[in-house]
């Protein structure tokens, strides 16, 4: 994998966040119309492109690579569960933080980023093999994760999400991985149109992504050494560790880039939102996802050196 080709892409998903940076600085994008695009990508174009990769994907329904898919899943789940509990650790020595750190560990942005990092460097067809782990991760934030989140709030107030289990992300997975096998073809119509719809989450995604970092004073994101320490563990020395450990089972070289890849993905902003619902270090969490998001820039095409 050429590495200076992988940062000449990352270099171009940071020029669209400059853009969603400027937009929001500039006041063309404001607190509303910031949350309402979020929730266009999130419902819209998201949705649109991991459709396209079910209906667009080369050689149908391929057993062989759905099943060391779905291998890498469960791995890379077990692995990003397990690895919490020591990264919290290092990470904070407050009970309430790290469980935060525990969050932020396990539930990566596999989707909102990893999407169209992995697009842009595999192309649509490695959507599909992304969607095996979005559905994994539904089933994982609305159980354990919930769980965590609540951990330090009396019992009897905690709350069961499970009803958010069904959300656009979960229903759309589904919907794409059922495409997938049938081996429905769709005419040049319909293809285009997802193609086209969905193509625009790239840029898109990074411009609310952009917008959001604009958000914080430039000069408070940077402050705090463990930020720093946090993201180096979860960007460069999991992934590089876990690309060593595992280089045996490599067969296709697309999904155990896919695998690899995921481990190197920034905090997603999902974490956020569950730290602001049920309590802890908010501004913590957002620094977080934003520096992780900056670094990852860099850190991911270091990343596809193990690859």
């Amino acid at each position: 994998m050429e590495v200076f080709i992988i940062f000449q892409r990352m270099l171009m998903l940071l020029a669209m966040m400059a853009l969603g940076y400027i937009s929001y600085k500039r006041s063309w994008l404001d607190e509303s119309s910031h949350k309402k695009l979020s929730q266009m990508v999130v419902n819209i174009f998201n949705p649109a492109l991991v459709i396209n990769g079910a209906i667009t994907a080369t050689g149908g329904s391929n057993l062989s690579l759905v099943k060391e898919n779905l291998i890498f899943v469960a791995i890379y789940y077990g692995l990003c569960i397990i690895i919490s509990f020591p990264v919290a650790k290092i990470a904070s020595s407050k009970d309430s933080q790290k469980n935060m750190f525990m969050l932020m560990t396990i539930f990566s942005n596999v989707g909102f980023m990893g999407i169209p990092v992995i697009s842009s460097i595999y192309g649509n067809e490695a959507v599909i093999f992304i969607t095996f782990y979005i559905l994994a991760y539904n089933v994982i934030l609305y159980t354990l994760g919930i769980y965590i989140a609540q951990r330090n709030i009396p019992k009897e107030e905690r709350k069961s999400s499970l009803a958010g289990l069904v959300n656009i992300g979960m229903i759309c997975s589904i919907i794409a991985i059922g495409l997938y096998f049938s081996g429905i073809k769709f005419n040049d119509s319909v293809l285009s149109f997802f193609n086209y719809v969905g193509n625009a989450t790239i840029p898109l995604s990074m411009i609310v992504i952009g917008a959001s970092v604009a958000k914080i004073p430039f000069r408070e994101i940077f402050k705090g050494i463990r930020l720093y320490v946090f993201a180096f563990i979860t960007l460069l020395l999991i992934p590089i560790v876990v690309s060593l450990a595992f280089k045996g089972m490599k067969k296709n070289e697309m999904i155990y880039g896919i695998f690899i890849l995921l481990f190197a993905m920034p905090v997603g902003s999902i974490v956020s939102m569950l730290i602001k619902e049920y309590g802890g270090d908010e501004t913590l969490c957002s620094k977080t996802v934003i520096i992780t998001t900056l670094l990852s820039i860099i850190t991911i095409p270091i990343v596809t050196m193990f690859i």
